[in-house]
């Protein structure tokens, strides 16, 4: 898939609306001129968060009775009006108390826009999705520049527009909605639990992107203009190769190796921060991670909701917060620590952290992590459904049963089945791949097949 598959023609830029939104909260984080761990900025992810979890639980609660663009119109126009009442509260004499309704309304249009944008992008097929939203990270990368260096008058204008803009695109894109093949469910009720590693691994990078980004740089607006370019540079450079590999090379990735870039690009910045602090322009990376956590966020939830058996909005309303509030929680610890650089203890905790998580929650070959973006996996070992799971045991259970099978064989079985391979499975059940031989062999010898292809079609897997 290519762009010109991507973006057929030019009305089909609307699918990139979403710049906007990211846009205009990357400007209200910094809108104030004061540092981002500013107590109103921290308050407002807090009532975004609030705000998404109840009106995903709701969604729960009474399914198919919240309208996405009823959600977008009313996200639109609280965000003009908080927009304009921080501008007034940051500029006007005697309006200083504008300020905290400002930024609560910021906060709850952030998640109404962030909740209308949900939809659309659990309904493409998640190749298209990764096309979009990093085609729209890119128009976003380039919009921030345009509202950062025009002069306030104009950027306060800007400002003030982006929520409409997002709207109506939102509208017109799923007006517009790309065909894509009918999602398979991966994840229902009994399923569910198993993507816990999922939502710790995003809270954890949350939380250490905006401990560093508030420790180090501060607001993004009150940096040197090399530094803002520099990161916006980076952006566009890890957006341009991620949406290459998958749209362009048709190459597939799973959740380990995605999050596995922002542990990467974490650590070398705690590397940088200690071998080269006089550079300050490398400080780039620490915005740059919070971009690309924002967008990983975007892309994990989304791959979620397209294969959930609830309705999308209840996935975005209760996933989004393990983003919004551990970021949240991440700059009021910075605030309590103090700007500087990082000390051995901070830089011991952080490492000690990057490094439980990778082992815990990165693990690439975790059945429950792997069903994240399957849908780009075209290969024979690639996970299955939860159903399919489930009639491929209860196939495996009932012929080792009739040909006398070891609860051992029966185990290497059912991996068999599904399409692992010796190592794969060898690793899994912690022993030697000549044991697993061993193990295949009689296998093979009691169900009287010859190869891995012949048991599954024995077993019934197409």
């Amino acid at each position: 898939m290519g762009m010109v598959e991507l973006f057929g023609k030019p009305a089909d830029a609307c699918r990139l609306g979403i710049a906007c939104t990211l846009t205009w909260a990357f400007w209200l984080n910094g809108a104030s001129g004061a540092p981002t761990d500013q107590p109103l900025w921290q308050l407002s992810y807090m009532v975004l968060s609030a705000m998404m979890a109840v009106l995903g639980v709701c969604a729960l609660k009474r399914p198919h009775t919240m309208d996405a663009g009823r959600l977008g119109s009313a996200g639109a126009g609280m965000g003009v009006l908080g927009t304009i009442a921080l501008v007034a509260s940051l500029n006007m004499p005697n309006a200083g108390s504008l300020q905290v309704p400002a930024y609560l309304a910021c906060g709850c249009a952030l998640g109404l826009l962030y909740l209308q944008w949900g939809p659309f992008y659990a309904q493409v097929s998640t190749k298209q999705m990764v096309g979009y939203l990093f085609a729209a990270n890119i128009a976003a990368s380039l919009l921030k520049c345009v509202v950062h260096f025009v002069p306030d008058p104009l950027s306060f204008a800007l400002a003030s527009a982006l929520p409409v803009v997002s709207a109506i695109a939102c509208f017109r894109a799923r007006k517009t909605m790309p065909e894509a093949p009918a999602p398979t469910v991966r994840f229902s009720d009994s399923s569910a639990f198993g993507l816990w590693k999922v939502f710790v691994a995003l809270a954890v990078f949350s939380f250490l992107a905006a401990f560093l980004l508030g420790h180090a740089v501060g607001n993004q607006s009150a940096v040197p203009p090399a530094n803002f370019a520099a990161s916006r540079a980076f952006e566009m450079a890890v957006s341009a190769v991620v949406m290459a590999y998958v749209t362009t090379l048709g190459r597939s990735f799973n959740f380990a190796q995605l999050w596995r870039i922002v542990l990467v690009a974490l650590a070398a910045d705690v590397l940088l921060q200690i071998v080269l602090p006089e550079f300050d322009t490398l400080r780039c990376i620490e915005s740059a991670v919070w971009d690309l956590i924002v967008l990983f966020s975007w892309l994990t939830i989304a791959d979620i909701a397209r294969h959930a058996v609830v309705d999308s909005l209840v996935v975005f309303g209760l996933g989004w917060p393990f983003y919004t509030l551990p970021f949240a929680a991440g700059s009021l610890v910075a605030t309590a620590v103090g700007p500087g650089g990082l000390s051995s203890a901070l830089v011991a905790v952080v490492l000690f952290v990057l490094l439980l998580t990778s082992a815990f929650c990165l693990e690439v070959r975790d059945q429950d992590t792997k069903l994240v973006f399957s849908e780009l996996d075209e290969s024979p070992d690639a996970p299955r459904d939860a159903s399919e799971v489930a009639d491929i045991e209860g196939s495996c259970e009932a012929l080792a049963r009739a040909h006398g099978l070891s609860p051992r064989e029966l185990e290497v079985m059912k991996y068999l089945a599904k399409g692992r391979t010796k190592a794969y499975i060898a690793e899994t059940l912690y022993l030697s791949e000549n044991t697993v031989r061993s193990h295949t062999k009689h296998i093979y010898t009691k169900l009287d097949v010859h190869s891995k292809r012949d048991l599954m079609d024995l077993v019934g897997v197409e």
